[in-house]
C-alpha cells in the first residue's frame, strides 16, 4: 500500500502544483495540513513533497507523522488521511498541544453537552457509549436515544464516574474543558486530572463553543471521528448565516448598538469575553458590563456581580434572562410547551421596583432565552439570529430565526420536532 501511495505523489505533483490554493479563513490544526489552510487535500501532499525536496519552507503541520522529521513517511501519512486510511492522527487541542489518537474511533465517551451535540450534528451518534449529567433520562424529547445511554454523572474529572468510563471500553474520551481556560491554569489542571485518572486514554479536547474558533475545531473533530464531509457541511451551514448577520451588525455605529443587560442569575451578568455574551453582541448589542470590566480584567470572561442601582443607571435597552441557570431542564427548551415558568421568571424581573424606569422594562423588551439557543455550535448561531431580529428588525427583514432553528433541528439533530409548535426557547415569542 505504501509503495502505491508514494507512487501517486510523482504522478500528481505537477498537476497539484498548478491547482489554486483552497480558500482559507482558519487553520485546520491537523498534522498533515502542510500548507496550513482549512482542509487536507492533495495540495498538502504536493507541499510536503516540495518540503522534502527543499523547494518549500517547513511548516509545523507538515510533520504528519509527528516524529520531528519531514520525509516521505509524512507524504504517505497525509495521503492516508485524505483517503481515510490512517491508523493514528495527531492534532492540536484546545491548549495548542499536540495529541495523538488511534483510528478509527468506534466507541466514544463525550463529557459535556457541547461535545455530545457536535457528535450528533456530524452524524456520529452511533459511536457514543454514554451520556453525561443533564442528558440522563431528563431530556427524552431533545435526546430520545442519547438520554438512554449510561450516565457518567459529570464532565468534571474530580466527579465523573471513572470506573464506568473504563467499563465502557471507549477508544477515546472527549471533554470540553472550558474554552476560557484554554491558556489558563484551571484548564491545564483539568487536563492533568483526566490524564492522571485515565493515563492510557486518548483525550480529545477542542473548543466547540466560541464562534470565532468553531470552524477549525469542528473540522478537526470531523477528521478525528471520520466525519470530515459532515463537519465541512456543518461549518458551511453555520458560517453562511453567522457571517451574514455579522457582516451587517459590524457596520452599526456605537450609537446604533442596543445596550444589553444579560442576567445570568439574579444581578449577575457575564463579561464580553464570555461565550454567553457573544450571541447578542454579534446580533447588534453592546454589553453594559463593558463599562466596568475590560479585556484586561480577570472577570472579562467570567461571572460579574452587579448592583441593582448600577443596572438602573446603565438603563439597558434590552434585558435577556438566562433561563437555564435558573430553571430545570424539563421546564424550558425542547422538553415542555408550558410557558408559565419562564413567564414567572420574566414577571419577577419586570416587577422589581429598582428597574421600573429602565427602558427595557418600560418598553417590554425583556426576554427569557433558553440555553439551547446560546451555548454550543449551532446554538450560538440561533441565539445570534434571534437577538439580531429582536434588536434590529429593520436590518433583518429577510432573516427568520425560527426557520434557521428548524433547519438546525432537521439537518443536525435527528429528531422529529417542530419548533414553531413546540418548545419554549424565547419568551415572549417573536411577533
Amino acid at each position: 500500500m505504501n509503495a502505491i501511495v508514494i507512487g501517486m505523489n510523482i504522478g500528481l505533483l505537477l498537476l497539484c502544483c498548478t491547482l489554486p490554493a483552497a480558500a482559507s479563513d482558519h487553520t485546520l490544526g491537523i498534522f498533515g495540513n502542510a500548507n496550513e489552510d482549512n482542509i487536507i487535500n492533495m495540495e498538502d501532499v504536493t507541499y510536503t513533497v516540495q518540503v522534502v525536496m527543499e523547494y518549500k519552507n517547513v511548516t509545523k503541520l507538515a510533520d504528519a507523522k509527528y516524529d520531528g522529521e519531514i520525509n516521505v513517511l509524512d507524504v504517505t501519512q497525509t495521503e492516508l488521511i485524505i483517503f481515510g486510511m490512517e491508523k493514528n492522527l495527531t492534532y492540536l487541542d484546545i491548549f495548542g498541544k499536540a495529541e495523538t489518537v488511534n483510528k478509527p474511533i468506534e466507541r466514544l465517551v463525550n463529557l459535556g453537552w457541547n461535545g455530545i451535540d457536535t457528535t450528533r450534528a456530524l452524524g456520529a451518534r452511533d459511536i457514543l457509549v454514554c451520556a453525561c449529567g443533564d442528558f440522563r433520562s431528563k431530556l427524552s424529547l431533545s435526546y430520545p436515544v442519547i438520554s438512554k445511554l449510561p450516565d457518567v454523572v459529570s464532565s468534571d474529572p474530580a466527579k465523573c464516574d471513572i470506573e464506568m468510563i473504563l467499563s465502557l471500553k471507549p477508544d477515546a474520551v472527549q471533554t470540553n474543558l472550558e474554552a476560557i481556560w484554554a491558556s489558563g491554569e484551571a484548564g491545564q489542571e483539568q487536563k492533568r486530572l483526566f490524564k492522571e485518572k485515565l493515563p492510557d486514554m486518548p483525550l480529545i479536547s477542542l473548543n466547540m463553543r466560541e464562534p470565532d474558533t468553531l470552524p477549525e475545531n469542528i473540522r478537526a473533530y470531523g477528521y478525528i471521528i471520520d466525519r470530515e464531509d459532515e463537519a465541512y457541511e456543518f461549518v458551511d451551514w453555520f458560517k453562511g448565516y453567522f457571517d451574514l448577520i455579522e457582516s451587517r451588525t459590524m457596520k452599526l455605529s456605537e450609537e446604533e448598538l442596543q445596550r444589553v443587560y444579560f442576567e445570568y442569575r439574579r444581578y449577575q451578568t457575564k463579561g464580553s469575553g464570555d461565550r454567553y455574551s457573544h450571541w447578542y453582541m454579534v446580533g447588534g448589542g453592546r454589553n453594559i458590563a463593558d463599562d466596568i470590566v475590560g479585556p484586561d480584567s480577570p472577570l472579562y470572561s467570567s461571572v460579574i456581580d452587579v448592583d441593582p442601582e448600577w443596572v438602573a443607571v446603565q438603563n439597558p435597552d434590552y434585558i435577556f434572562i438566562h433561563a437555564s441557570s435558573q430553571l430545570p431542564a424539563t421546564e424550558r427548551g425542547y422538553e415542555t410547551d408550558d410557558t408559565s415558568t419562564v413567564a414567572a421568571l420574566r414577571e419577577e424581573l419586570m416587577n422589581r421596583p429598582e428597574l421600573a424606569n429602565v427602558n427595557a422594562v418600560k418598553n417590554g423588551r425583556v426576554f427569557v432565552v433558553d440555553e439551547n439557543l446560546l451555548g454550543g455550535a449551532g446554538q450560538t448561531l440561533m441565539g445570534t439570529a434571534y437577538a439580531a431580529k429582536l434588536m434590529h428588525p429593520d436590518l433583518f427583514t429577510d432573516i427568520d430565526p425560527q426557520a434557521i432553528h428548524q433547519e438546525y433541528v432537521d439537518r443536525f439533530c435527528y429528531i422529529d420536532f417542530n419548533v414553531s409548535n413546540h418548545g419554549v426557547f424565547v419568551y415572549p415569542e417573536l411577533s
